[in-house]
């Protein structure tokens, strides 16, 4: 069973709770098409329209900031990575029908929440299923992590309280690009290839469910539990020790402070501020520390 499978299956009561998917989904009804594009070169930027855009496998979305050539977005630290962070997708019809149910204030644009694609015609729970799947957008292929879960960020910029709890299995899907699929290639436009558009459909590729590939990075199982459900357990495994962010900012001290103002800028802390000040510390003698560590290993030679 994978982390999220466990997070997943231990609190019943969550929209979000079911375990994923122990047998290959049956694909969604036919009709999901690609109703808007949205990229961002930077975190915190606003997000800029696009009527298409250029699929990079294995490095993401060319000119988002979570493309693996730019690593500017709030979870793009060296220390967060993860293949489902590539490209991000939401139903529009989910989070309508999540804002309506709970009797939220609407946004004014779903570029709020700040996901490359959105869906038109396609349900919560069919795109919550694709999960553990390859699914095909446009012409291009994608393996599909996890579950995109809301976060006190996101909340907090959209300025509706309530929100991760409100949309909690309705904040889309977090996946991977894969290599682009040769087949046909003498039919299109070389330079078509990797490109998606909106109006575009989406599905799922038969046959492919593979729980065992699913990779969330170094989320505790504790991330797939909504915050109306979680445990004082749940809660503090939420929070980033000391000695954790001390690696963090050993790792990537850029990806540490990004995180860390990209929260600040909506009142909210991504550290505690234990954790952010000892980090501060560690940044602030980690050239030393390294040219010691450096000097030490050659030493040794």
């Amino acid at each position: 069973m994978t982390m999220e499978e466990q997070a997943l299956s231990s609190s019943s009561s969550s929209p979000i709770a079911a375990p994923v998917t122990a047998s290959p989904p049956p694909p969604p009804t036919i009709g999901g098409k690609i109703e808007a594009l949205y990229i961002s070169s930077k975190s915190v930027k606003p997000m800029e329209s696009r009527q298409v855009v250029t699929l990079i496998p294995g490095i993401g979305i060319d000119g988002d900031r979570y493309a693996t050539t730019l690593q500017n977005g709030t979870h793009s630290a060296k220390f967060m990575q993860e293949p489902g962070r590539q490209i991000t997708i939401v139903s529009a019809d989910a989070i309508e029908t999540a804002f309506e149910r709970t009797g939220m204030r609407p946004l004014q644009s779903l570029n709020e929440l700040r996901r490359n694609v959105v869906i038109r015609g396609i349900t919560e729970n069919e795109l919550n299923n694709m999960v553990g799947s390859k699914i095909k957008l446009g012409n291009s292929l994608l393996f599909v992590h996890r579950r995109n879960v809301p976060c006190k960020y996101r909340e907090a910029q959209c300025k509706r309280p309530g929100l991760m709890n409100n949309t909690w299995g309705s904040c889309g899907i977090n996946c991977e690009i894969l290599p682009h699929n040769n087949e046909n290639d003498n039919d299109k436009d070389a330079s078509e290839k990797g490109k998606i558009h909106v109006g575009d459909t989406i599905s799922i590729v038969p046959d492919s469910y593979e729980p065992e590939r699913i990779n969330v990075g170094r989320k505790p199982p504790s991330f797939f539990i909504r915050p109306a459900d979680k445990s004082l357990k749940d809660v503090m495994g939420d929070i980033i020790p000391v000695k954790i962010a001390i690696l963090c900012c050993l790792i990537d001290p850029v990806g540490f402070q990004r995180a860390e103002d990209s929260y600040n800028s909506v009142g909210q802390r991504f550290f505690s501020p234990q954790s952010y000040q000892a980090g501060l510390l560690i940044k602030s003698v980690r050239l030393p520390l390294l040219t010691v560590l450096v000097l030490s290993l050659r030493t040794k030679e």
